[in-house]
């Protein structure tokens, strides 16, 4: 009998403590808004002028991409959207 009413009060303190550990509303983070970027390698051609070369979603890849035209002897020109 002690052993089911000793039981009762820690079930009973652990779903107490454990309600006001939850976050409440404003403790609660303001959500991420993501930015949807992108971004253009422009190439410079003498026949046909500045033309894209490919398109983005990653700075590191689009002057990754940049960097090796350049290395070729191109003009290059990253833009972002």
């Amino acid at each position: 009998m002690i052993r089911n009413l000793i039981l009762s009060a820690v079930v009973a303190t652990g779903t107490l403590t454990g309600l006001t550990l939850t976050p409440t509303a404003a403790d609660a983070h303001t959500p991420v808004e993501y930015h949807h970027r992108r971004f253009e390698v422009l190439v410079h051609s003498w026949h046909h002028g500045w033309q894209i070369h490919g398109t983005y979603h990653d700075r590191f890849d689009a002057e990754q991409a940049a960097r090796h035209l350049r290395h070729e002897g191109f003009r290059v020109e990253i833009r972002e959207f």
